[in-house]
């Protein structure tokens, strides 16, 4: 039942036709046929031909983001001091004229730098005062983005500028007490020497001493002969005597521990200074770390404005007047136009014609009356084939020219160049007149009639030619008649 009522549309529809098709001989009869003319140009450039593919456009986007950070770094140095050994002298209090206490007292102690580093960061608050840039507008790198508030810069960079002098003076400091570390221990150093060089003369004063007290004693005691002081004389003897081993022993501990020191003197003035320097260095290192913030600071933002770090069109904004620049939310995203690219699929039949790096054409549907170019980066190894079993592989393309505008998604027709001559006047086809073997265009004369020119014909690509026999910028008639 449907196979019959379409057939009867169809019979409907061819006899429709028929009848308008015997009206419109009979009116085309009866009208005469009207010439009409349409002028193109003789132009220079490239005749081509090749494989054309078509594809939607593929454009990277970017982001353009704040990472301005303030680092703040404290470094203090410090002397400190550990037990280099038991103390010499002291004992032997009982012998006249405080017996071993009156020699002299070797360091007893080791210096040594230790150094506090602390570092802190945190981010430059700037405020935006105005925002230059709208979703869509295309952009150059260099390009003002936005500007900054003269307050908010004045407040950084005095935090930056203070990071430096507090760093200075950490430097300072630093050096300070390394010099009072390398003083001290080239004093201990000095001290040690001396008292290791004496040793062995301050230890025989101090037996000659002991011996000589007791014997000083026992004189007094023959020759005294006050009951009262000679009790005092006898009492004195009694300690001398009795605390005589003890005594003889200090003399000989301070004696060993001279030369142990005397010996080691070098040893213990490199541990003293070993740390010595690090504390400068590190404080340095922070001197360089501050003043490249400030550098930085005010290479980015001296003049009070943002530029962009990139070239394309914008696809968002981050900001707006009166935020503050923060390092999670980016300036602006952009649609880069360094990064464009078109994935168009090629046939196997075609492929063979197809090259790494090989110069291609391309045309956008949004701009036909231009041709920019590329190159081929790379050839898909994976085929694929469609309901007609036509197997195909993709080749991508990165557009090297691009308009002032393009955005993801706009459609590109590229063109693989399988011949081409550069450089040569070309015109339209159908501006090409054929009588035999000649060839001849109508070229429009300065008074608006037109001649008849024989030219020779070159390389075609089916809709444009290269010829010889005209001139750039002339002008060729295309003639036609309509009804």
């Amino acid at each position: 039942m449907k196979k019959r009522i379409v057939a009867g549309v169809a019979a409907l529809v061819l006899a429709g036709s028929g009848v308008f098709g015997y009206n419109a001989f009979h009116k085309s009869t009866a009208t005469s046929a009207a010439e009409i003319a349409k002028e193109v140009t003789v132009q220079r450039g490239n005749v081509t031909a090749g494989v054309t593919e078509s594809a939607a456009v593929n454009v990277e986007s970017l982001a353009q983001t704040y990472d301005l950070t303030l680092t703040s770094t404290s470094v203090s140095a410090s002397v400190e001091s550990s037990s280099g050994g038991s103390s010499r002298g002291g004992g032997m209090s009982g012998m006249p004229g405080g017996g071993m206490g009156s020699m002299p007292g070797g360091m007893s102690s080791i210096g040594s730098t230790s150094v506090s580093t602390q570092s802190e960061s945190s981010a430059v608050a700037l405020i935006v005062d105005e925002v230059r840039i709208t979703e869509g507008q295309t952009v150059k790198k260099g390009d003002v983005l936005m500007t900054i508030t003269q307050e908010s810069i004045d407040e950084a960079r005095a935090a930056l500028t203070e990071a430096v002098q507090d760093a200075e003076l950490a430097l300072k400091q630093a050096q300070i007490e390394e010099s009072e570390t390398r003083l001290s221990a080239q004093y201990d150093y000095d001290t040690r020497m001396t008292e290791g060089r004496n040793a062995l003369a301050v230890y025989n004063a101090a037996m000659n001493e002991i011996a000589q007290n007791i014997s000083d004693l026992e004189t007094q005691i023959a020759e005294c002969t006050d009951s009262r002081q000679l009790a005092s004389l006898e009492s004195q003897l009694a300690s001398a005597k009795s605390s005589r081993t003890a005594d003889e022993l200090a003399a000989k501990q301070t004696y060993e521990e001279a030369l142990m020191y005397y010996e080691n003197a070098q040893d213990l003035y490199d541990v003293s200074v070993n740390n010595v320097g690090s504390a400068s260095e590190e404080a340095e290192e922070a001197v360089e770390a501050a003043q490249a913030d400030l550098n930085a600071f005010e290479a980015y933002i001296s003049d009070g404005r943002i530029r962009a770090e990139y070239s394309g069109t914008v696809t968002g904004v981050g900001y707006s007047s009166g935020d503050t620049l923060n390092a999670e939310t980016a300036i602006a995203s952009f649609a880069d136009a360094e990064s464009i690219t078109v994935t168009v699929n090629v046939t196997e039949d075609d492929i063979a014609a197809v090259h790494l790096e090989d110069t291609v054409d391309v045309s956008f549907l949004s701009y036909p009356d231009e041709m920019f170019s590329g190159y081929v980066s790379g050839i898909g190894s994976s085929s694929s084939s469609g309901n007609s079993q036509t197997v195909s592989y993709p080749v991508t393309v990165v557009i090297t020219e691009v308009p002032e505008t393009l955005l993801s998604g706009m459609t590109a027709n590229v063109t693989f160049i399988t011949k081409q001559v550069q450089d040569v006047l070309y015109v339209s086809n159908k501006a090409v007149i054929t009588e035999g073997a000649d060839s001849y265009v109508l070229r429009k004369t300065d008074t608006g009639s037109e001649e008849k020119v024989r030219v020779q014909l070159g390389f075609s690509n089916g809709s444009i030619a290269e010829i010889e026999g005209v001139s750039e910028g002339d002008t060729l008639l295309i003639k036609g008649k309509v009804s």
